[in-house]
Order: structure tokens, then C-alpha cells, then sequence
């Protein structure tokens, strides 16, 4: 592949894809690793996040889906059969952490980490409609009822050692992986689940006033401030961006929300010299974190992709990020790995190759590559 000719779909089926089926199995320990060295070589924190095992099944289960790589859909089992094998407690609830050996560190159930295991479930199961993948799908979303809900039944704990804040984050995870259950599956308490997030989003998430997208509440869903100021991520707005126009497909939603949320992305969430999307601002649009996230740019590729209010800027727009992630994280060595933050005059941070990553890129590239083909097949 010549990097200069490559674009994000190349990248992805024909370097990323053949690196990450290699190196990201960790063939001795089980599993998928949770991290590459800079030089794309093995390393080892000394643990296992759960949600990227979560990740990485529905990464390699989605490539097979697509027959993006001949070794995906076997990967997609083996990675299958750790998650339920090693993942979970004796009584069925999903952990939040394992040893590099794959033992149990923290057995903690998160709804940010159990999202991930059953976004990598639905992938799953609509590969291989495997009856315990959909067993255990229909489980995780009773285990969180029973065990993380807030007694006003108004979302869930993120985790039960946090009881009293609620956080923004694992709702928008929870909601898309409802999302890809009823995809796979039809069964409407899947997308029963979804509405209810959405509801949330709408009366408590999202500032109708200006759009803002808050992170971090009280038990009453009250925006906390960190510092005295209310924090938000452009990187998020985006994401919500797109699952609202997802979850549109398939039941009723607010477009006040869409609106909201990437008007405000637009007004303080870019780089206006780079064209990047910023980290973290204020609820104000003043930068709190000047850098550049790689996931924050493949979630604003999906957000392009999809919103309806600006056609005639979405080739330059999507073109212009998809330029920026190969220029400046993607096309390094070892092909297919990739750098996880840039400062805000575009040089990179160096640091570990998170493997979390993965799951957003193969997200984003699919999206781009089913994009460009339907408009290729409506033009003739």
C-alpha cells in the first residue's frame, strides 16, 4: 500500500486489520492485549480492561460481518470465549478489570465496561446467532437493572461505589449498545431501553440553551462543575450526534438534540487553525484541555457523515479530518497501529498504543466505507 494514495478504509482492511489480528491476541494469556509499546511491540501494564475485550469482540466480529480479513471471524470466537469464560463473576455479573493473566482484579460491575462487553455480544451474535451470546445479552441488561439503577429509576450507576454522581458517559454507551441489540436481534426491550436513555438525554443530559453536552451530575441529575466550571468533550457531542441519527432509524427522537449538541461542536469544539476537534472546553467554549484525542476526530467523522443541515461542506469536512487522521496519528510504524494524542500544533504525544482505540476507528471506517458506497451505487 502506498501511504500517500491510502485513505481510512484501505488503512483499516489492509494494515490495521492484519497488524492487530496478530499482535492484538494475546495467544499465550488469553484475550486481546490491552495496549502495543510506541514501537508497535508487546506490552503489558499489568492489567486487562474488560471493555476493551468488549471492544475488540465486536471489532473483529464486525471486520468478519464485512469480510474485511480471513482470520476475523475465528478471532471474533476466541475472543468470544474469554469474555464468557473470564470476564464475569461466579454469579454471572460482568468485572471491570482482569490480571494480565486473565483472573479477576476488579469484580466491580461498570455500565461503561458491561456496554462494551454487550456492544461485542450483539456483534457477535449477529455473526453467528450463537443462543448464549443472546442469553447473555438479555442478562446484562436484567443485572443492570437490578443492580445499578438509581431509586427514582431515572439511569443507572455508573458503578455502585459511586453511588451519588451520575455521569453522562456510560448512559451514551448503554444506549448504543441497546441500539446494536435490537439491530441484532429484533427484540424490542433492547430498543425499550434505548428510549429511555434518549428520555434522559432530553430532559437532563443535553442543555437545551446552548447545546451543551454535560459530563458529570449529582444523584438528582444536577450538572457538577470540576473547578468551577462545567466541563464538556466536542468529541462527545459527536458521538451523540451520530447515535441520534442511528436510533432515529428505528423509533422516535428529538432533532432539537442533534441540533444542539453539534451546533455547539461547531461553535467551540474545533481547532479553527488545524481543523481538529479540541478535547475538553467549558459549557462556554473555553479549551480546557488544548489537544487532539484520535478518537475525538473518527467521532467527528461519523457526525459529518450524517447531519442533515450541512450538505454542501460534507466532502470537504470528512476529507479534510480523514487527512488529518492519516497525516498525523495513522501513517506511522508499525503500519496499522497508531498515535493517541496530538498537541494543538498538530505534533504527536508519544505514549502506548491503546487497543481501546480500535473500536472507534473500525466504527468510524465502517461508517465512511458504507457511506461512500451507497452514494457510489445512487449515482449508477
Amino acid at each position: 500500500m502506498n501511504p500517500s494514495e491510502t485513505d481510512l478504509v484501505s488503512w483499516m482492511r489492509e494494515s490495521a486489520l492484519p497488524l492487530w489480528a496478530v499482535r492484538g491476541v494475546d495467544q499465550q494469556k488469553g484475550g486481546f492485549v490491552e495496549e502495543l509499546a510506541n514501537d508497535g511491540s508487546p506490552s503489558d501494564p499489568g492489567f486487562k480492561r474488560v471493555r476493551v475485550q468488549g471492544r475488540q469482540l465486536f471489532c473483529f466480529a464486525t471486520a468478519a460481518l464485512l469480510g474485511w480479513h480471513p482470520e476475523a471471524g475465528a478471532i471474533a470466537d476466541y475472543g468470544f470465549d474469554f469474555v464468557r469464560k473470564r470476564c464475569r463473576t461466579p454469579d454471572g455479573s460482568w468485572v471491570r478489570r482482569l490480571k494480565s493473566d486473565g483472573s479477576i482484579l476488579d469484580p466491580e460491575m461498570d455500565l461503561y465496561d458491561t456496554a462494551f462487553v454487550v456492544l461485542g455480544l450483539a456483534a457477535y451474535y449477529q455473526l453467528t446467532s450463537n443462543s448464549e451470546a443472546r442469553s447473555l445479552l438479555e442478562t446484562a441488561v436484567h443485572q443492570v437493572k437490578v443492580r445499578l439503577s438509581t431509586p427514582r429509576g431515572r439511569g443507572y450507576w455508573q458503578w455502585l461505589g459511586e453511588k451519588g454522581t451520575l455521569r453522562q458517559n456510560p448512559h451514551m454507551h448503554w444506549f448504543e449498545a441497546m441500539l446494536f441489540c435490537f439491530e441484532a436481534t429484533g427484540d424490542r426491550r433492547f430498543l425499550e431501553e434505548a428510549e429511555a436513555v434518549h428520555r434522559l438525554a432530553g430532559e437532563f443530559i443535553i442543555d437545551p440553551q446552548t447545546g451543551a453536552l454535560r459530563e458529570i451530575f449529582d444523584g438528582e441529575w444536577r450538572p457538577v462543575a470540576e473547578g468551577g466550571k462545567i466541563v464538556v468533550e466536542p468529541g462527545h457531542h459527536c458521538e451523540w450526534a451520530w447515535l441520534l441519527w442511528k436510533a432515529g432509524q428505528v423509533m422516535e427522537t428529538n432533532p432539537a438534540l442533534s441540533r444542539g449538541v453539534l451546533g455547539f461542536a461547531d461553535r467551540f469544539g474545533v481547532n479553527s487553525t488545524t481543523g481538529f476537534y479540541w478535547d475538553q472546553v467549558t459549557d462556554q467554549g473555553e479549551v480546557t484541555q488544548p489537544t487532539h484525542r484520535l478518537w475525538v476526530q473518527t467521532e467527528a467523522i461519523k457526525a459529518w457523515l450524517v447531519r442533515p443541515d450541512r450538505d454542501k461542506e460534507r466532502d470537504g469536512r470528512v476529507k479534510q479530518i480523514e487527512s488529518n487522521l492519516l497525516k498525523h496519528y495513522l501513517l506511522r510504524k508499525p503500519l496499522g497501529s497508531w498515535a493517541d494524542r496530538v498537541n494543538a500544533d498538530g505534533t504527536v504525544q508519544p505514549g502506548a498504543i491503546p487497543a481501546s482505540s480500535m473500536y472507534h476507528l473500525m466504527m468510524c471506517v465502517k461508517e465512511l466505507w458504507s457511506w461512500r458506497s451507497n452514494r457510489k451505487n445512487s449515482q449508477g
